[in-house]
């Protein structure tokens, strides 16, 4: 299992961003993620937020081998023409350490403050399709011309190409079948979004299987989940006492606890216990089902104290990446 980071960070300074990369970087993860936020859509949206492709560079300027990716950039955000030679620029800056993570969009409201519209789930998959294609071209042809149904490219360029042939890698969030379809068809990483342990699973093997039929070899891809860990100083045994030490955590966050408890019980994967409880865990949400990566965001996506995210990013380093 590959560990991995997505460090939420709103609120944060440059230096606590730049700092937190290079010490995940010395805990033995493989790569860390930051959402790609205009506001905090989750929390006070007058907390700060920087944008992704700016702040990964600079993350890459202190580290050397941890990889770095955006967990997702939403359809739509940026024309893909641009959106190409930003990415290609940011990859050749981390030495090809780039992770170009795309998704379908879930914050509408993001969009409309900007004045760019959120269609239908199918329009957005056919306008990722459309982002994908004309990417991959950029990344890898002298010129790209283009005419679909959102998107146009005449005479594209894209100089100098990113350090790997065929362009950074392409991490695509996928649950449903189209997404799966795309996802089988342009990513090199898979982010499974679904909670269950079994249809996480079932998702990976659809997503493997489908690539095989595209003729691409689909035990290839990195197949990831996002995980949280909320940490307790006694065994959780009953959904009772797991409930207990949610509530208490949501005291100390100023959080409605039934907000968390459905954070917790249905938004995202997650742990709730002591640290020796951890190890297991971790490997049962993932090798057990057939998944490469877990991408843990510490204790819940609204605590994103610099302090607290560093402290469970070591204990889980402790108990996870040391303790194999």
């Amino acid at each position: 299992m590959l560990p991995s980071v997505l460090l939420v960070g709103w609120g944060w300074t440059v230096a606590e961003y730049l700092d937190a990369a290079a010490e995940i970087e010395s805990l033995g993860f493989h790569a860390c993620y930051i959402g790609d936020d205009i506001f905090a859509h989750q929390a006070n949206i007058d907390v700060g937020t920087f944008e992704p492709w700016t702040m990964l560079p600079a993350m890459a300027m202190r580290t050397r081998h941890l990889r770095l990716g955006s967990l997702v950039s939403p359809v739509g955000r940026r024309h893909p023409g641009l959106f190409a030679k930003i990415t290609s620029t940011a990859d050749l800056l981390s030495g090809g350490r780039m992770i170009v993570g795309m998704g379908a969009g879930n914050a509408p409201e993001q969009q409309r403050s900007l004045g760019i519209e959120f269609p239908s789930a199918r329009e957005r998959v056919a306008m990722l399709g459309e982002e994908l294609e004309i990417l991959r071209s950029l990344w890898t042809q002298t010129r790209t011309d283009f005419e679909g149904d959102y998107y146009s490219i005449s005479g594209g360029v894209c100089e100098p190409k990113p350090p790997r042939s065929g362009g950074p890698e392409i991490l695509l969030a996928a649950e449903k079948p189209r997404m799966v379809a795309l996802a089988a068809r342009f990513a090199d990483r898979v982010n499974v979004l679904s909670r269950g342990n079994a249809r996480t699973a079932e998702i990976a093997r659809a997503t493997r299987r489908t690539a095989d039929a595209l003729g691409r070899r689909g035990d290839d891809l990195v197949i990831s989940r996002m995980c949280t860990v909320l940490l307790t100083d006694d065994p959780i045994g009953t959904v009772d006492e797991r409930y207990a030490a949610i509530d208490r955590r949501a005291g100390q966050i100023g959080m409605e606890p039934s907000v968390l408890r459905h954070e917790l019980d249905h938004w995202i994967h997650s742990y709730v216990g002591p640290l020796d409880g951890l190890h297991q865990w971790a490997h049962d949400s993932t090798d057990a089902l057939g998944i490469d990566e877990m991408i843990i965001c510490i204790d819940t996506i609204d605590t994103v104290d610099y302090q607290h995210t560093m402290t469970g990013l070591r204990l889980f380093s402790s108990a996870v990446i040391n303790g194999r």
